[in-house]
């Protein structure tokens, strides 16, 4: 690992420059992208306190990916995988569960996470991948600009702004198994307002039945979404938008292993329905200060109940769930050398699930949290960053998690970065409430063991560190991001014998991350990422912790423009053993390769094409396996045509 990342820092220092000019410099930094997540603030990701990968409306095209969590595996540390009944999961640095909790997934700086499990119901999301402008990326803790849900990292979903597509657009795909997607948007751009309308339809068959030994997987899901986006501004220093997003949906799922038992229950169906809305203001009073209020409301109902053990058992894990979020923030520059942002925010999270929640009837609590945020240019080559997040959730008591970092300035286009911090995850209501009751079809208990909590839950903790390198080299139309860290954890919660505890042990997570993002005239666009992480903990600790994270992980993207219009895409993706906790179990590494080709056509700079897209090319892969169920992602071929005017 040492030697791999020494590599990357003496790569960089060969590459830069010596003669470049201070007016080349200037041009290509012109060019940069800028984050917000890492700080709330807008900057270079030179200046970010925290390492952050940015995956462009490019790479999402290029990608071939439908699905946004699949974005993820181009991410260095990040492990990604489907499985049937449960959905996508994501994790950072291994500890990773079949139920995620430690990711904080946000869509346009709002938190769309679970209360109840901790995690993100990925294919229910409001929003496609088309409407998606940019992802945004935190690969490490980060709680101290967005509190205890950024436990292990965040994940932004930035969509486009309404003005951002005049005129319509259609994309229509078909491919294997009844696979089927069909997306349409229509969009105006005014002086005083913007507005933008999509809609989607979906189904695809990602697990199926296969007659042969532990191969469970049947698994077919549908899904619409509609969205409305809508931005006004009375005047130049200021703006009003809302945002309206619909999902709903069918999941129709079962096994072969055993015809009784699926995830815990027969072959049956699962409906969703998802919603929210999102009302922003916002007031710029100076350069590079601006004053913000936001309201945000999010509701998610799943309907799943079917009879097992021969129908004298009722399983039914209706679950609603309903949050509101209120936040007010504000950025100021005092100078060139000082900015800062601050604010605060109320919440409230309603549940009620009588299968998870046994008797208890809905539940609600109410927390709130205050943070701020300080870049201070000390010097013309040093940037000194310190934030901190005071926060009380409804379960936990006041929670402190403060962060220091100091960015170096090697050149215009090079820093180093070195930071420290500390940090939260608050429990979730799983994890504190839980009273998990199975009952006859006529409401009765019976004795099948739950999940329970055992009343004392800790909130976890994190100690945080990392050194991390960024350069950009546009002579050579080169961006390097290098990094080393060490994260560990304390008072993990864990559910031996289905009921959940702190462990006592800590858990230390360490390794070392490198990605390049290489442009070149002639041989097209690479994205190369690669991590190495090493997961240990004390005696007590269950041997596949340890395993939670692939030793090594790679991840590369090429993209190559050909003549008549044609482009070729190849995506390889390579995880090295691993072992998913809580549902999962040990699993084989894997590669996966995926290919695209595309005709682009339409007026220059369009977005018009015709596509043959094809997933694990090189065949079918285990990717989740959950004891002697396996889950394999199969090959999947489809054409998609893209039209806008």
């Amino acid at each position: 690992m040492k030697k791999l990342t020494c590599t990357a820092f003496l790569l960089a220092a060969a590459a830069s420059p010596a003669q470049a000019s201070v007016t080349e410099e200037a041009i290509f930094l012109a060019d940069l992208p800028t984050v917000l997540t890492a700080s709330r603030i807008e900057q270079s990701a030179l200046d970010a306190p925290a390492p952050v990968t940015v995956i462009d409306r490019d790479t999402i095209r290029a990608s071939g990916f439908t699905e946004i969590h699949d974005l993820l595996r181009l991410v260095p540390g990040f492990q990604v995988a489907d499985w049937a009944g449960g959905g996508a999961v994501v994790a950072n640095h291994g500890l990773g569960s079949a139920y995620p909790h430690t990711l904080l997934v946000l869509l346009d700086g709002r938190s769309v996470v679970d209360p109840v499990t901790g995690g993100v119901d990925w294919q229910d999301l409001p929003v496609r991948l088309e409407d998606v402008e940019r992802i945004e990326v935190v690969r490490g803790p980060n709680q101290a600009s967005y509190g205890a849900l950024a436990f292990n990292g965040v994940v932004n979903i930035i969509t486009r702004l309404p003005g951002e597509d005049d005129g319509a657009g259609l994309v229509f795909s078909r491919g294997e198994r009844g696979f089927a997607d069909n997306y349409v948007r229509l969009g105006r751009r005014g002086e005083t307002y913007d507005w933008r309308l999509s809609a989607s339809d979906r189904r695809a068959n990602p697990f199926r039945y296969a007659d042969q030994p532990n191969y469970y997987s049947h698994e077919v899901n549908q899904r619409q979404t509609l969205r409305a986006e809508f931005a006004y501004r009375p005047g130049l220093d200021q703006e009003v938008s809302a945002d309206l997003g619909l999902t709903w949906g069918r999941d129709d799922l079962g096994s072969t292993v055993d015809p009784l038992y699926a995830n815990g229950s027969p072959s049956h169906e699962r409906d969703i329905a998802s919603r929210f809305l999102q009302v922003v203001w916002r007031k710029t009073y100076d350069a590079g200060s601006e004053l913000s209020l936001r309201y945000f409301h999010y509701r998610r109902d799943k309907q799943e109940a079917c009879l097992a053990l021969g129908g004298a058992v009722l399983a039914d894990y209706d679950i609603d769930t309903r949050r509101d979020d209120l936040e007010l923030q504000q950025v100021h520059r005092f100078s060139d050398s000082l900015q800062g942002v601050w604010g605060g925010g109320v919440r409230r999270d309603w549940i009620d699930s009588p299968h998870y929640f046994y008797g208890a009837g809905p539940l609600d609590g109410i927390q709130w949290q205050v943070f701020g945020n300080l870049d201070w240019r000390i010097a013309g080559d040093w940037l000194l960053h310190a934030g901190t997040m005071v926060e009380r959730h409804y379960n936990t008591g006041r929670l402190l998690s403060p962060r220091l970092a100091l960015n170096y300035a090697i050149s215009p286009s090079q820093s180093l970065r070195v930071s420290v911090g500390k940090g939260y995850r608050a429990p979730t209501l799983l994890e504190t409430d839980a009273f998990e009751v199975y009952t006859t079809p006529d409401g009765i208990p019976v004795p099948i063991s739950g999940l329970r909590s055992s009343g004392a839950i800790e909130p976890e903790q994190v100690r945080y560190r990392d050194i991390g390198y960024v350069g950009r080299f546009d002579r050579l139309g080169l961006q390097l991001d290098a990094r080393l860290y060490a994260e560990t954890y304390s008072d993990l919660v864990w559910a031996p014998r289905r009921v959940f505890r702190n462990i006592v042990e800590d858990v230390q997570v360490r390794g070392g991350e490198l990605s390049l993002d290489w442009q070149h005239t002639l041989l097209g666009r690479f994205r190369v990422s690669h991590a190495v992480i090493d997961v240990t903990g004390g005696e007590g600790i269950n041997d596949l912790v340890e395993q939670s994270a692939p030793e090594r992980s790679t991840s590369l993207l090429w993209s190559k423009a050909l003549p008549w219009g044609l482009v070729a895409n190849l995506g390889y993706y390579r995880v090295g053993e691993m072992a998913w906790l809580g549902d999962g179990s040990s699993q084989p590494a894997y590669e996966r390769v995926d290919v695209k080709l595309a005709k682009r056509f339409g007026r220059p700079g369009s977005e018009d094409e015709i596509a043959l897209t094809v997933q694990n090319l090189n065949g079918r892969h285990l990717e989740f396996q959950s004891g002697a169920r396996a889950n394999y992602s199969e090959r999947q071929a489809f054409v998609t045509l893209r039209l806008g005017w």
